[in-house]
């Protein structure tokens, strides 16, 4: 058998030799009915296969889809990377550039002379900028959904001051008092010793005392 006619043959399905094409095609049956409600047994009855090969072929199937989806999910986050990025860099532009020194042109009129009339003088005159914070604000939001989008964020932070005992914050008067309260609680459940059997009014006599009853 040559290399080609190996080819052309195909691996898996039944035997290990069917087309490929026939392969996807029962998968994708396979699918289908699953989700329809089929049960496999069901779903191996209509393709003529046992249970144990559609058990196979879902989850074939169900991997390949897996691998997609991530590769999907990957490929979608690196767009929004490239995005964030982008936006980040034109805000940091733009700060720059708001930074820049301003010019602009006025015109004044110099006061007249002894004999001479005013003229009117064009004067350029530079201002220098301190920038505008607003790039920055959205500079800042950028890097903060690329950290965001990449899970980079550090843990959440815990409040060591819910974990402090409840009589941290208690005055001493308050503490003994917190004491004397508990140590009332604890006698009210200590169990009571046993008391001796009464009949009517009388104790139940102990094997002394009826000894002594005998002996009168």
């Amino acid at each position: 058998m040559t290399d080609t006619t190996r080819h052309r043959r195909g691996r898996g399905g039944q035997g290990g030799h069917e087309p490929r094409a026939r392969i996807r095609t029962r998968e994708l049956r396979a699918m289908e009915l699953l989700v329809l409600g089929w049960s496999q047994h069901q779903i191996a009855a209509d393709l003529g296969v046992s249970q144990a090969a559609v058990s196979k072929i879902l989850r074939r199937v169900e991997e390949r889809v897996l691998r997609e989806l991530r590769s999907v999910v990957e490929r979608q986050k690196a767009r929004h990377s490239m995005r964030l990025e982008h936006l980040y860099a034109e805000a940091m532009h733009a700060w720059s550039d708001s930074k820049a020194d301003s010019t602009r042109r006025r015109q004044r009129k110099t006061q007249a002379g002894a004999g001479t009339g005013g003229t009117t003088v064009a004067e350029v005159v530079s201002e220098n900028q301190h920038g505008d914070p607003r790039y920055l604000e959205e500079a800042r939001k950028s890097l903060a959904d690329h950290r965001k989008l990449w899970g980079l964020d550090a843990p959440q932070k815990v409040d060591v001051r819910a974990l402090r005992s409840p009589y941290d914050d208690m005055t001493e008067e308050a503490l003994r008092e917190e004491l004397a309260k508990q140590t009332r609680l604890l006698e009210i459940g200590k169990p009571v010793a046993d008391e001796p059997t009464t009949y009517g009014d009388k104790s139940e006599a102990t094997p002394k005392d009826a000894g002594d009853d005998k002996h009168k």
